[in-house]
């Protein structure tokens, strides 16, 4: 019976957290293919501690971000650091990007 009881507190104190999280999803590519398992980093302005997740085998990836308004999409596992500016809110919002390497041997993210 106590565990039920902190079981049911755990959920209570959880779901107002999960309800207003913003959920960033989509797909990275990169020379017509998914990039499978890479490192996603989203930083939120006023937030210190970054989301982190990692992209499926096909390139898809599904983060919940507990903070609204501008963030930071990067891939920290690659040279120069790609990144883009996204915005998260109460709603899903969909962001696909192609991840694009240059000659310097640096990348960047591009939304398509």
């Amino acid at each position: 019976m106590r565990a039920i009881k902190y079981c049911c507190l755990a959920i209570a104190v959880l779901f107002p957290t999960i309800l207003y999280a913003g959920q960033i999803y989509g797909s990275v590519i990169s020379a017509g293919k998914g990039v499978a398992r890479a490192e996603i980093e989203i930083t939120c302005r006023g937030s210190t501690t970054p989301t982190s997740g990692v992209t499926a085998a096909d390139g898809s990836y599904r983060i919940n971000v507990p903070q609204e308004g501008q963030c930071t999409f990067a891939m920290p596992g690659y040279p120069g650091r790609p990144s883009a500016i996204i915005f998260s809110n109460p709603s899903p919002s969909t962001y696909n990007f192609e991840l694009v390497p240059h000659p310097d041997g640096h990348y960047e993210l591009r939304r398509r």
